[in-house]
């Protein structure tokens, strides 16, 4: 027993598991509870807090509830991030995959674009579609590629030969190269031939013959097969175009029966754009095709302007942006892709997405030629078959459009040249310098070498790049089937004109007000007067003193080839027989 008193049983000691509180009070009688009024566990009416405190409690109610919404938020926010970083990751992974898919190729003497000027940031890209007949997957509407392959047809040539040209601030611009053009260094060691043979050498060579022969500067290079171009088509879903009339062509596996807006696949625009030998409007009474298309290669530039035209737009209609579209494109266009090794991945992408809007309102051009109506040209004793020789100065007036600015031409003082006869003609050579002469340039000769076939072409050598200027200053003097050439010149002399069998001088310059000048703005139209680099009075009166005195201003040793024909336009327009964009109702 304790000695301690007693506890009473009803208090509450602090410190032994009880509350510390004093007991609730009893409220007297006439304090009646409130109706809804909290009441303690004992049933009692607990004291209605003050505004201020209940005020203050649903402060703290509301921070409460934010704070549990923002713990929510930044969870939920969390969430996506990592869902958008996860995406991103497998994007630019399947992005990297697909770029690695695309081939690189070293492409020498490429031309680094301008960065200072009017044309900085423009860049020039040489598209070629590549020949190739074993790049096809076996089938049915490729049956004959395949046979060909088969039987050696390897694709070293290059069936398409374009520029592009984009600018900053300016709708993108082609020029078109026709396949057969004769020029001077098409092979490698200085050797003529059809520019489309370049590519035997290599894609190096086929940009040096266009920058050196045309004077047009390559910046990258860019090469798509048959197969390639087939599946873009076929990534888009086809694409619409309208046909006037019904179309076949055996050779490249065209057929399309009637006329009207018609959908087709890859295939069928695969041998639409290849079609040169194309028939049309066909008679189901005679069995018979009323019509055939003559113009060949040039025909054929002419379709593949149409019909990228409408590739572009049905790009540009759909957008870039699309992911379905572009997932298609991409695994479409990569694995048969080839660019050259200084083309870098964000430099395509920024090119494309700038640019792909205006590929649908592109300049279009195609460099005039002319062609020898026999078919076949002999040259240093090879048979080269039909081709198409440059014509000046339609060609520097239409490259000068394509770039967008004048053509860069050293002056007449600064220039010496020494012409030589090619083509067994003293009269037609001396007629040539002497006119030069009285246009200013330093000249020398001629001199004479021995004609080594019916040489057509006019060719001006210059020896190094820094001499260009020089060399189109001499070429901006002639007319005909004149072209350049890089090559040793005769010493002393910074350039070295060699005249073919057809040399003359551009005609004085017209009176003003009495004809056409062609000019190099974009909106210039290529006419058979171009005065580009023209004549002086004094030139002009001397070739009226060389004919009086039996000496011709032109050399009157025949084409052997026969008769050229008229050169070609540098834009012409679509015959009735075409296909076209559909008609927008």
């Amino acid at each position: 027993m304790s000695d301690s008193p007693q506890e009473p049983p009803d208090q509450i000691t602090p410190g032994r598991g009880g509350s510390s509180e004093a007991p609730h009070e009893v409220p007297a009688t006439d304090e009646v509870p409130v109706t809804g009024a909290a009441t303690d566990a004992g049933g009692a009416v607990a004291a209605r807090p003050g505004r201020r405190a209940r005020r203050k409690a649903a402060r703290r109610n509301r921070l409460a509830s934010r704070s549990k919404l923002r713990r929510r938020l930044t969870r939920s926010g969390i969430t996506v991030v990592t869902v958008v970083i996860v995406l991103i990751a497998a994007t630019a992974g399947y992005l990297i995959y697909r770029v690695n898919q695309i081939g690189r190729v070293a492409v020498h003497g490429l031309t680094p674009a301008e960065t200072t000027g009017k044309a900085a940031g423009a860049q020039n890209f040489l598209l070629v579609g590549s020949t190739s007949r074993c790049a096809v997957t076996p089938a049915k509407n490729f049956q004959n590629f395949v046979n060909q392959c088969i039987n050696g047809v390897n694709g070293v040539n290059s069936d398409v030969v374009m520029v592009l040209r984009v600018r900053p601030g300016h709708p993108a611009s082609v020029l078109s190269i026709p396949r057969d053009t004769f020029v001077p260094n098409a092979r490698v060691g200085n050797n003529a031939n059809k520019i489309d043979a370049a590519l035997y050498n290599g894609p190096s060579q086929l940009v040096a013959a266009i920058q050196e022969d045309l004077g047009i500067p390559i910046n990258h290079y860019v090469v798509l097969n048959f197969q390639s171009f087939a599946n873009i088509v076929t990534a888009l879903g086809g694409i619409t175009m309208y046909f006037p009339t019904s179309l076949y062509d055996s050779y490249s596996g065209l057929d399309i029966s009637h006329s009207g807006c018609l959908h087709i696949s890859g295939l069928e625009a695969l041998a639409l754009v290849r079609a040169r030998h194309m028939q049309y409007d066909y008679n189901k009474a005679t069995g018979q095709w009323q019509g055939y298309d003559p113009t060949g290669d040039i025909g054929r530039i002419e379709r593949v302007h149409t019909f990228l035209k409408v590739l572009a737009s049905e790009v540009a209609k759909r957008g870039l942006t699309n992911p379905v579209t572009d997932n298609s494109l991409l695994s479409a266009i990569a694995p048969d892709l080839t660019v050259d090794t200084t083309l870098g991945t964000s430099q395509m992408v920024s090119l494309l997405l700038r640019y792909h809007a205006s590929f649908a309102g592109a300049q279009e051009l195609t460099l005039p030629v002319v062609q020898d109506s026999q078919n076949t040209y002999s040259y240093k004793g090879y048979d080269y078959g039909a081709v198409v020789f440059p014509d000046q100065p339609l060609d520097n007036s239409t490259i000068a459009r394509f770039m967008g600015a004048p053509l860069k031409m050293a002056p007449a003082s600064s220039v010496s040249v020494a012409v030589v006869d090619g083509a067994g003609s003293p009269t037609g050579a001396a007629a040539v310098a002497a006119g030069l002469k009285a246009d200013g340039l330093h000249v020398t000769g001629p001199s004479e070498s021995t004609p080594v076939g019916p040489i057509v072409e006019t060719t001006v050598v210059y020896p190094t790049k820094a001499l260009e200027p020089a060399a189109e200053r001499v070429l901006s003097s002639l007319q005909g089937t004149a072209v350049m050439e890089q090559g040793p010149v005769p010493a002393g002399s910074q350039v070295e004109l060699i005249t073919g069998t057809n040399a003359t001088l551009t005609p004085a310059s017209p009176a003003a007000g009495t004809g056409t000048t062609a000019t190099t703005g974009s909106t210039a139209t290529s006419t058979t007067a171009s005065t580009t680099g023209t004549r002086s009075v004094e030139a002009t009166l001397l070739s009226v003193l060389l004919q009086a005195a039996g000496i011709e201003a032109a050399p009157t040793v025949p084409n052997a080839n026969g008769v050229l024909a008229p050169p070609t336009p540098a834009n012409a327009a679509l015959p009735s027989y075409d296909p076209r964009a559909c008609p927008i109702h």
